[in-house]
C-alpha cells in the first residue's frame, strides 16, 4: 500500500445524534474515498474535532450534551480550529436558526436534511474542500 495515498484522503467529521444519519452519511463519504469520524453529541464531537483536526465538519444543531450552535461558538473561539469549514446539516428549517448560524459566520452551508441527499452533501463537501465555494446556500 502506498503510504502517500492515506495522507491525501480528506478527513470528514460528522456530528449528529441520529444513528441512521451517521450510518448513511458515513457510508456515502467512505464510498467516495473520505476518512470519516463520527460523534453522536456535541460535546463528544467537539473533543473529536480538537483531537483529529478534520478537513471539514458536518454538524447537526439539535443534539444532547452540547448543541451545534455551542459547538460552532467553541470552534470560533479556538484559533487552531476556527479555519475548519463547517456544514450545518439539520432538520431545523426556521429563519431564526438560519440567521443565528449566519451571525456566527463560521458555517459554509446550512442544509436541511429532508431537502437533500447524502450525494448532494458529498458534492458540496468536495466543492468546499476544493475552494470553489465561499458562500452560504
Amino acid at each position: 500500500m502506498d503510504d502517500g495515498s492515506r495522507s491525501e484522503r480528506k478527513r470528514v467529521c460528522i456530528v449528529d445524534d441520529d444513528p441512521d444519519v451517521l450510518m448513511m452519511y458515513r457510508m456515502r463519504f467512505e464510498q467516495e474515498g473520505y476518512d470519516v469520524s463520527v460523534a453522536m453529541d456535541g460535546e463528544t464531537g467537539l473533543a473529536l474535532i480538537r483531537s483529529i483536526h478534520p478537513d471539514i465538519v458536518i454538524l447537526d444543531i439539535h443534539m444532547p450534551k452540547m448543541d451545534g450552535v455551542s459547538v460552532l461558538s467553541e470552534l470560533n473561539r479556538d484559533p487552531g480550529l476556527a479555519g475548519i469549514p463547517v456544514i450545518v446539516l439539520s432538520n431545523n428549517n426556521s429563519d431564526q436558526m438560519f440567521q443565528k448560524i449566519s451571525d456566527l459566520g463560521s458555517a459554509r452551508y446550512y442544509i436541511v436534511k429532508t431537502l437533500t441527499t447524502p450525494q448532494k452533501v458529498v458534492d458540496i463537501v468536495s466543492e468546499v474542500l476544493a475552494g470553489d465555494s465561499e458562500t452560504y446556500e
